[in-house]
């Protein structure tokens, strides 16, 4: 199994980083480095998330919520938010 990043999540946590990054960008490149990280641990523990109604999961980090796909092979990272609305139509797309 191996964690597969959707465009539209590295698109969003560019974005995220960039803002952080011109206030702090220590605070940036950590944010950055210790949710990949977490990300990657899913490989062994890709349950930890908490369930969403649709059949997913979703990681929390620092207030950022993290959706994610379970399957076989992959584990998919669709996205990532902070108090915005997010929606999965997008991602169907990608």
């Amino acid at each position: 199994m191996r964690v597969r990043k959707s465009n539209r999540f590295k698109n969003e946590l560019k974005q995220i980083v960039k803002f952080i990054g011109e206030s702090n960008p220590k605070n940036a490149e950590r944010f950055y480095y210790v949710l990949m990280d977490r990300l990657d641990s899913l490989v062994d523990h890709p349950r930890k998330g908490r369930s969403t109604e649709n059949g997913g999961r979703e990681m929390i980090y620092k207030g950022y919520t993290i959706p994610y796909l379970i399957d076989e092979e992959n584990i998919v990272i669709l996205g990532i938010f902070n108090q915005n609305e997010w929606s999965n139509k997008e991602q169907q797309q990608s």
